[in-house]
């Protein structure tokens, strides 16, 4: 291709930043630039697709499109793909990785669409030169997006490789962290310039502030990134790039005036927000200070904007969240006459007792939350814009002294007592530091207690509820302390989580708030405050001992490894080798640090990140001891394969089967309710012996309810 020549180019972005992602790429030079939902359309030379990369702080991937055919059924497809020729692209001993987005197409298995993309090409290598290429979900030669839409395929190449978001001077988070495309984002919405004061009051990990001295910098948001995608192409114009990255270099202003000022009550996120501003190299910039903004008394000089991103309580557990909503609307009204404030929230109900009168709003996604961004004009004499009077004010004291509350809250200490009597001295005498001590032991008190050492984690199961938002949150206050003076766990030391569905393509932001316990003589780290699975299933600790008896000397793998724990046990008794299988970066990461604080080592240890049925049709490797635990719902976040263990569990034992040695054992789990194992898993092609194994391999701490039921296949 000649270094001028204009070809198509598609950059996707976050919901409701199209226009401002049109914005930046008109100014880079693309033309025909169309802005669609989460998506812009443009053209533009090769030139343009490194610095959109480099430079464009509102993009989430760069895509340089290879194919369009019509693909009505899976041959068509197949022949389509082949016919690209992948010489261009990619070595014959590359490696690949394919994310597809299936809508209206002859299959609904987006992850169906993957393997016979990966198939495809590499046949086509196999044809031509009698080499092909491996599969790589992290580091990829060549990354491909393919879309399915009424029928027609779209090919493309991925110039970005990892997600643009992923800027490079975020090592550590705070609790709920804002993703960094977004936050550029909402400053180009709110039209902040250079010359505005900017104050971000609730600063986190500093995301907002960092975005606008970049911006104020003129730092390239892709500077610090270490590799993309369009590098590793067969094209690569190494000269090119480095002219650009020079340029961008060059172009970062030493000299500055800018007001950009970041508070936060927590100390740690201060300190981890001064050290993202060192890596970003704008510390030099930007202020930060530990402090509450509820009692704050600012010296202003001028009118600005204050950007704020505050606890909604989805991530973050506030106890009184109208409270702390109404208090922060004062302090904004009363401190702030002459500024505009930027709220993103995704608690519509309590943004409300803000008592100030938006000026619009945007609808945004933080992550997988649905959120809005609401304008707000703060004028020196405005007043509450929803009187809230003493009488009609949300107060949780006057809440929680409701009859029918109080008498739940008895209810819920006297069967606390109960089970605190009857399991600790079996906990006790067994030597289990972790264990469940309420499994919604009360039909109308739907909650999950799980004791870790001095730790309590305390889980709601949602259900309908009669009263408000905020009442509700009132009403769990009163349960959680309730829990914790019955228990005599303090308060710092209890993890509130409210037990949903995630949605498919969220992130769970990360305190990495590890700590040790013990079980069964094995060392294992365990995340209470971040994770609503904190790391260790507790109710396959039976099933873990068993699989440690029955490992010595067998080649074992554990599919849906989850952080490794089966794989700790089967290693410590004495397996040959180990093979832990899982999507997840972050739990094969945990997997890993669970086995290295057990002294067991790689080499025969293998740890795996790939779809479990993918790594299934891919493994020559035969193995004699398997734990299958797959979940009950689940949707691939790279390929959207969406899987249902009812659907699909004898496609999936079927290929777990054909990789068993003659008299391996395999021990399938299943966590859902109205699962019903298929008489057809009978007739998978060998005399295999079925025994449900539920009774033996569950813990007496969960023999209330045996939610997690388990077979033994003996082959």
């Amino acid at each position: 291709m000649q270094p001028n020549e204009r070809f198509p180019i598609q950059v996707r972005t976050l919901t409701g930043l199209e226009q401002s992602l049109a914005a930046e790429l008109s100014q880079m030079g693309a033309s025909a630039v169309e802005a669609k939902s989460r998506v812009v359309l443009c053209q533009g030379n090769l030139e343009l697709l490194y610095r959109a990369n480099i430079w464009c702080r509102t993009a989430i991937r760069v895509l340089r499109p290879l194919a369009s055919f019509p693909a009505p059924d899976e041959q068509a497809f197949y022949r389509g793909v082949q016919a690209i020729d992948w010489s261009e692209w990619m070595k014959p001993t590359g490696t690949l990785a394919v994310d597809a987005h299936i809508h209206s197409a002859f299959t609904t298995h987006s992850l169906f669409i993957a393997q016979l993309t990966k198939d495809a090409i590499v046949d086509a290598f196999r044809d031509k030169t009698g080499e092909r290429p491996s599969v790589d979900l992290d580091n990829p030669q060549l990354r491909i997006a393919v879309t399915m839409f009424r029928g027609h395929a779209q090919i493309y190449a991925d110039a970005s490789g990892e997600s643009l978001h992923r800027r490079g001077y975020r090592r550590k988070a705070g609790e709920a962290p804002l993703n960094e495309t977004l936050a550029a984002g909402i400053l180009k919405l709110a039209e902040w310039k250079q010359s505005i004061p900017l104050i971000d009051p609730m600063c986190g990990s500093g995301t907002f502030l960092i975005e606008a001295a970049m911006m104020a910098k003129n730092v390239a948001p892709g500077l610090l990134r270490k590799r993309y995608g369009f590098q590793l192409w067969a094209d690569y114009d190494r000269a090119l790039y480095e002219r650009l990255i020079d340029e961008a270099k060059k172009s970062v202003r030493t000299e500055v005036t800018v007001s950009l000022r970041g508070m936060d009550i927590d100390p740690k996120v201060i300190a981890i927000a001064r050290e993202n501003a060192e890596r970003a190299g704008v510390a030099d910039v930007v202020a930060f200070e530990v402090g509450d903004f509820l009692s704050w008394e600012p010296k202003l000089s001028q009118p600005g904007i204050v950007v704020v991103n505050p606890p909604y309580d989805e991530r973050l557990a506030v106890g009184n969240i109208a409270h702390l909503f109404e208090r922060m609307g004062e302090r904004l009204r009363d401190r702030f006459g002459g500024w505009t404030a930027y709220l993103l929230s995704g608690n519509l109900e309590a943004v409300r007792y803000l008592g100030l009168h938006s000026g619009g709003h945007v609808d945004l996604l933080n992550g997988s939350i649905e959120c809005q961004l609401h304008q707000y004009p703060l004028t020196t004499d405005a007043a509450p814009a929803q009187p809230i009077d003493a009488d009609t004010r949300v107060r949780y004291d006057d809440l929680q002294q409701n009859p029918k509350w109080k008498q739940k809250a008895e209810t819920f200490a006297n069967r606390l007592k109960k089970n605190q009597r009857h399991y600790s001295k079996w906990a006790k005498r067994e030597g289990v530091t972790c264990w469940r001590i309420y499994d919604w032991d009360i039909p109308e008190l739907p909650f999950l207690l799980d004791i870790y050492d001095d730790r309590l984690h305390f889980a709601e199961v949602p259900r309908n509820v009669e009263h408000s938002e905020i009442e509700h949150r009132a009403y769990m206050e009163l349960m959680v302390r309730t829990a914790s003076e019955v228990l005599a766990v303090p308060s710092d030391k209890i993890y509130f989580k409210k037990r949903k569905p995630q949605k498919s393509g969220g992130a769970i932001a990360s305190t990495g708030e590890f700590i040790e316990i013990t079980e069964g003589g094995h060392r294992f780290l365990v995340n209470l405050a971040d994770y609503l699975d904190v790391g260790l299933a507790l109710e396959h600790r039976k099933l873990r001992a068993r699989i440690q008896k029955e490992a010595q000397g067998k080649d074992f793998l554990n599919l849906y490894c989850y952080t490794g724990a089966a794989t700790v046990y089967a290693a410590a008794g004495g397996a040959k080798s180990t093979t832990s299988v899982d999507m997840g970066r972050a739990y094969l990461e945990w997997a890993e640090k669970n086995l290295r604080l057990n002294g067991v080592a790689p080499g025969e240890n293998r740890l795996i990140r790939l779809d479990a049925i993918e790594f299934l049709v891919e493994t020559p490797v035969r193995y004699d001891l398997c734990h299958v635990d797959p979940p009950s719902r689940s949707t691939n976040r790279t390929t959207g394969e969406s899987f249902d263990v009812q659907k699909d569990h004898v496609r999936l034992l079927k290929l777990v089967f054909d990789k068993m040695r003659e008299g391996g054992l395999v021990y399938f789990s299943t966590s859902g309710r109205d699962f019903r194992l298929e008489e057809s898993v009978l007739s998978l092609g060998r005399n295999i012996k079925i025994t449900e194994v539920t009774r033996d391999t569950t813990p007496l701490d969960f023999e209330r309810k045996q939610s997690q039921r388990t077979w033994l296949f003996e082959l």
